[in-house]
């Protein structure tokens, strides 16, 4: 049957299974989901645990009482670079208590530096192994960057400190090299950085050819503040984009995953523009040493073409006359060749011109012989067909109204018509048509 107790009475029934059963200390891995600390100074925590798809496992709440607290931050925040703050990874030495009012509990005596160190840099690891994976990892630093790089795309805080040092090094360099940045604002902090400075890039790639370069530049703080730096979607733009980004965040002893993927990496912003000032100058200096050499060259050029032309001067007038008589000789000789094919020629073409008169009046001979024996048979044919010769012959000729008559139907019954003969003519009237 039942015992009837008290709900008190069974929480601390509870608390006091609990810490026989738990008298030990544990230590605990877990990411911190919440953090919070009241006026008194003490530390209310609450703990999670995730499985591989990021689904929250466990929960628990934790507690760092203020005294042991003020020595806990202090040295965990010195040893990582971090403060404590939700989202970050913990190893905790803990007390497990159960508490008839507040229920169950964790008490916090020590947290390991070394773990959330470790995992930091496990995840940074896992982002550059990724990207290592795909291909890319080297790409932004295989570009290009030009030897005179004055246009530059900045991302920054507008309100920046170390944005304000950047253009003033760039403005008072000491060779007078003008420069032309222009920002584009982002925040350089907090949950919301990475995606705003991929937005600052989508707006630089809109301008691209406006560009030789791309600066990322961040002043100092907390180190715990670099944690957007180590962001895959951000570091994979930067990986991808067309033009070198030059990352200078500003600390000395950290370094993010955008100094691995980035095609230059200088720890602050001062003395990234000092290196873009250093590359102009490289390139200032390249080009008065090729302009030396090129003055160089020219005069040993010069040098030897004045000897070569003292040289020649010197053999010119022999040169000439060598070339004169050479000439004369030449023409000499081309001139009696001239004159032994003018002759060639002439006598070939006086026998051209002997054969073709003869061949001509043979021709027309022969043509004319022809023309004559035609105009002969011509006039026999005429004589052939003479109508007189005709009629001797024992035909006549009808005619009708001056017209000779062809044929039988020109003519009608009663109509007079004339008959010429070889030796007269006669008038008939037509009678009796008949057509054949």
């Amino acid at each position: 049957m039942a015992e009837n107790i008290t709900l008190y009475e069974l929480n601390n029934m509870l608390s006091i299974v609990v810490g026989n059963a738990f008298q030990k200390q544990y230590k605990v891995a877990a990411e911190i989901s919440e953090l919070r600390i009241n006026g008194s100074g003490h530390c209310y925590m609450e703990l999670i645990e995730k499985d591989e798809q990021g689904n929250t496992v466990a929960k628990a709440r934790a507690n760092i009482w203020a005294s042991t607290f003020r020595k806990l931050q202090p040295f965990f925040e010195y040893s990582t670079g971090i403060s404590l703050k939700a989202g970050i990874k913990i190893l905790v030495t803990v007390k497990v208590s159960f508490d008839p009012l507040y229920h169950y509990s964790l008490t916090v005596w020590d947290i390991d530096p070394a773990y959330t160190v470790g995992d930091m840099a496990m995840r940074r690891t896992q982002i550059l192994n990724r990207l290592a994976d795909e291909g890319v990892i080297d790409d932004n630093k295989s570009l290009t960057l030009s030897p005179i790089p004055k246009r530059i795309a900045v991302i920054s805080s507008a309100t920046a400190a170390g944005y304000g040092d950047f253009c003033d090094q760039l403005k008072k360099n000491t060779k007078g090299y003008v420069f032309y940045p222009v920002l584009f604002k982002a925040l350089m902090q907090g949950e919301q950085a990475s995606e705003s400075i991929i937005n600052a890039l989508n707006r630089i790639y809109c301008n691209m050819n406006l560009f030789d370069c791309v600066v990322i530049i961040r002043g100092g703080g907390a180190t715990s503040e670099l944690n957007c730096f180590d962001d895959y979607n951000l570091a994979l733009n930067i990986t991808q984009f067309p033009l070198p980004v030059i990352v200078g965040i500003g600390h000395e002893r950290d370094i993010t995953v955008l100094d691995y993927v980035a095609y230059k990496s200088i720890k602050t912003p001062t003395a990234v523009a000092e290196f873009l000032i250093s590359k102009i100058s490289e390139s200032d200096d390249y080009l008065n040493e090729l302009s030396g050499e090129i003055a160089d060259r020219i005069k040993d050029i010069l040098n030897s073409e004045k000897l070569t032309l003292s040289t020649i001067e010197s053999q010119l007038p022999s040169l000439v006359i060598n070339k004169i008589e050479r000439e004369k000789n030449g023409l000499s000789q081309l001139q009696s060749k001239v004159l032994i094919n003018i002759r060639e020629r002439v006598g070939r073409e006086q026998i051209k011109l002997a054969t073709t008169h003869t061949s001509l009046i043979d021709k027309f001979e022969r043509a004319i012989e022809r023309e004559n024996n035609r105009i002969l048979n011509i006039e026999k044919s005429i004589e052939l067909l003479s109508p007189d010769r005709i009629l001797k012959r024992g035909y006549s000729i009808s005619v009708k109204d001056g017209f000779a008559v062809k044929s039988v139907t020109e003519l009608r019954e009663g109509d007079y018509i004339k008959v010429v003969f070889a030796d007269g003519e006669a008038e008939t009237e037509v009678k009796n048509l008949k057509n054949i």
